[in-house]
């Protein structure tokens, strides 16, 4: 192998290592977005349940067409 094959291949192979970091950290974010998401929507439901749950509230319902 001469030296400029063998230094192509270390070049190569820093930046395929280089890409794959970026995907982790890509992938690392968006799966960090979207427990935030998830987290966000768990406190919708928990808040819509203790709005239910208000003194007074919801005990009489007239739904009228």
């Amino acid at each position: 192998m001469s030296t400029d094959a063998a230094i192509s291949s270390v070049i190569a192979a820093k930046q395929s290592q280089t890409q794959s970091q970026i995907g982790f950290a890509l992938a690392k974010k968006s799966l960090d977005a979207q427990k935030a998401a998830g987290d966000a929507m768990v406190q919708l439901i928990e808040s819509a349940g203790q709005l239910g749950k208000a003194v007074g509230k919801g005990h009489h319902f007239d739904a009228v067409r």
